[in-house]
């Protein structure tokens, strides 16, 4: 199976692109996918995503085919084939 993960913001920073796309196993969950992302992408990955916040300090929020995983079942939402994983950082303005 395949999912698409795109980063925006200072993920993208960090993952130095837009969006992937990786191979997961049938019964993949988000966590599954961010234990492989974390292990790719290194430290700076590792630690916020083991933190739940961005380099701000704000939540990271996570969308599965357009829903929050919030509203699912969280980090043990089980991905699909060609399924979009969407990692938010949170916006600040002023």
């Amino acid at each position: 199976m395949y999912v698409t993960i795109r980063y925006l913001s200072v993920i993208r920073e960090i993952t130095g692109t837009r969006e992937e796309v990786i191979e997961i196993e049938n019964g993949a969950t988000v966590e599954d996918i961010l234990k492989i992302l974390s292990k790719k992408h290194g430290k700076a990955f590792q630690r916020m995503i083991r933190s739940g916040r961005d380099i701000r300090g704000l939540q990271i929020i996570y969308f599965i085919d357009g829903k929050n995983i919030t509203n699912l079942d969280g980090f043990h939402t089980q991905v699909h084939n060609q399924s979009e994983l969407v990692i938010i950082p949170p916006v600040a303005g002023g």
